[in-house]
């Protein structure tokens, strides 16, 4: 049975806010004055893994990092290499990066930039949240973007 956004995110189980070091809060949170193109809150972040049918590697963290960036119209070079450099020397050691994380990451970046509904990372998810996981990929039309 296919589920809604909101039943499938209870069993994903993500990180709380506390959970989060304050340096990835500070490149990767909204509410940041130093956030990057791509900043997303938690909740949010994971809608995409599920809309993305990704898990919690640090493979899948890279690419739905990437892909949050990607889509964001206000993307620019300097954000990524900022975020390269802090995920790959400056993130705690749990949270780090490796160049091969990184190729996944470009990946995903690529990917979030040819989605054709931009900004998923300033979207209001509350009116989707009842919807089955599936039938959003395809309104969205993710399952072609990462197919391709």
């Amino acid at each position: 049975m296919d589920k809604s956004l909101s039943s499938s995110y209870k069993s994903f189980g993500g990180l709380t806010q506390s959970q989060v070091p304050w340096l990835i809060w500070l490149l990767e949170n909204p509410d940041s004055p130093m956030a990057l193109a791509g900043a997303i809150s938690l909740r949010e972040h994971d809608y995409l893994h599920l809309l993305l049918d990704r898990g919690k590697s640090a493979e899948d963290e890279a690419f739905v990092i990437g892909f949050t960036m990607g889509n964001d119209t206000h993307l620019n070079v300097i954000h990524t290499w900022i975020f390269k450099l802090a995920s790959l020397f400056l993130y705690p050691k749990k949270y780090r990066f490796t160049r091969a994380h990184l190729k996944i990451f470009d990946q995903g970046v690529r990917a979030g930039e040819r989605l054709p509904i931009k900004n998923l990372c300033r979207f209001d998810y509350s009116y989707i949240e009842g919807v089955n996981v599936e039938q959003l990929r395809s309104a969205l039309k993710i399952d072609e973007v990462l197919l391709n």
